[in-house]
This record gives structure tokens, sequence and C-alpha cells, in this order.
């Protein structure tokens, strides 16, 4: 499980960064629910951790950056 991953601050961080920058977009509802579960910032195609800096840039990013090319 990679809920460690992520710190809270940088939880909240990404949350508002999310409903800020992003409100509107039919993507944006499942980037947040995804945000308060284990599986955020884990690629969805090979379970390796996306980093805080990647997601800081994408945060409705679903799959890490080897996966996405």
């Amino acid at each position: 499980m990679h809920y460690h991953y992520l710190t809270l601050e940088q939880r909240e961080s990404l949350e508002r960064l999310i409903r800020s920058s992003l409100a509107g977009r039919p993507e944006v509802t499942s980037a947040l629910a995804r945000l308060h579960s284990p599986d955020y910032g884990v690629c969805e195609r090979c379970g390796v951790d996306i980093p805080y800096v990647r997601l800081s840039a994408a945060p409705l990013e679903r799959l890490c950056r080897s996966c996405r090319v």
C-alpha cells in the first residue's frame, strides 16, 4: 500500500491545486476522489509511485512517466 507516500500537507496542497486551477473539468471529480484513496499517486498501469513533483505539475495524472510514453 502506498498511502504513506504523500504527506497530509502534500495531499492538501494538491487538493487546493486541483480545485482552484482545474475547476470545471470532468476528470476533476475523479481526481479528488482518488486523492483521498490509497491509490492516488500510484501508476494505474505498473503500480509505481508517481513523484510528488510530477503530481504538482499534473495533478490529474494517472500514469507514471514510463507508462505515459
